[in-house]
């Protein structure tokens, strides 16, 4: 008779694989009724304990390296959705350190990546935001056969254990397309950029390049996209409403707010569509009042729970994981926000 899973235990009693853990070896407190949900799930599929029995018995601890800014919101949230899901594997002897870096410092992610691999972890959590530097980071990793796993953007030919996170060029294309709805011709539509740091992203130069390949896959007139930094947006948005022309705008990152808000002080009736991502506060105020159109949610708390997922399967199970794991490109509208 083959013998139910853990991680099966948990899909049928609707809970996490950390509260499964805790009812099968009595720890911490979990309400009655999910402990003996739990308890007979387990008992009518012949579950064994032994995996983890032995790891106990070792005593084995895995220490997994998170190297990842957390400056803003989003990564906040993503950094919490580790965190949250580290505690309920501690049982199982998974614990984290934190290397968090200045996104805007490229010699500050190095030396934090440093810094995680001289610490010998079992596993590293990272976001490949700067292309090159973390290509140099990854052949360390490597070397040393660290396994890794990459959150919110995907870096090829590197082979981290799993990608965890959208598709950026589709998301860009995506937001393109959402712009330019009833527009056969296309529409005008400026991207705005961070000068100090979205000329060296990777992610937000891939969700650019999607967002123009859109454009030229429907014969679209090129010079209809053009590329604006932070520092001369809010004059492009003024002199475009003193004109009475309008164009649409792309915030390839969380920061869609501050073009929302420049359109709401120069104009109170704009017909601009505003798109960006993440379902950040000052986001989230811009969709309820209507000034901004569309967010892309990349579920960084998902992001952070299926990586120490991941690692669970490969660090304690022994089993497979799945190279790539895409979540999908979530459209947040007004209408549906109150969902999230």
């Amino acid at each position: 008779m083959k013998k139910i899973t853990i991680k099966e235990i948990a899909k049928l009693a609707r809970v996490s694989v950390g509260t499964v853990d805790r009812v099968l070896h009595n720890r911490g407190e979990v309400a009655e009724l999910t402990k003996q949900l739990v308890l007979k799930i387990a008992k009518e599929g012949n579950y064994s304990t032994n995996v983890f029995a032995r790891n106990l018995k070792l005593n084995k601890v895995y220490n997994l390296a998170v190297i990842l800014p957390n400056d803003n919101e989003y990564w906040e949230m993503l950094n919490a959705g580790i965190k949250q899901a580290a505690a309920e594997y501690e049982s199982l002897g998974m614990q984290l350190s934190f290397f968090t870096f200045n996104r805007h410092n490229k010699n500050s992610f190095i030396t934090k990546s440093n810094q995680a691999i001289k610490s010998m972890p079992d596993g590293v959590i990272m976001a490949p935001l700067l292309e090159e530097e973390t290509k140099g980071i990854c052949i360390q990793l490597n070397r040393q056969n660290i396994p890794f796993v990459f959150v919110d953007s995907n870096l090829a030919d590197v082979c981290p254990l799993t990608f965890i996170g959208q598709d950026t060029r589709k998301s860009g294309y995506l937001a393109a397309k959402l712009l330019n709805y009833g527009f056969p011709q296309g529409h005008s539509a400026f991207i705005v950029k961070l000068t100090d740091f979205d000329s060296i992203n990777k992610t937000n130069a891939e969700r650019i390049e999607g967002f123009r390949k859109y454009y030229t896959d429907h014969n679209f007139d090129s010079e209809l996209v053009k590329e604006i930094t932070e520092r001369d947006e809010e004059i492009a948005i003024k002199n475009l409403i003193k004109n009475g022309s309008t164009a649409h705008f792309f915030s390839p990152n969380s920061r869609a707010y501050q073009i929302a808000d420049l359109l709401a002080v120069n104009s109170s009736q704009h017909k601009c569509r505003v798109i960006g991502y993440d379902l950040i506060r000052k986001n989230l105020d811009c969709l309820e009042n209507g000034s901004i159109d569309f967010i892309i949610h990349q579920n960084p708390r998902m992001q952070g729970n299926l990586s120490i997922q991941a690692f669970y399967k490969h660090l304690i199970l022994k089993e497979g994981v799945e190279p790539i794991q895409k979540l999908p490109l979530d459209i947040i509208t007004k209408e549906n926000v109150e969902l999230e």
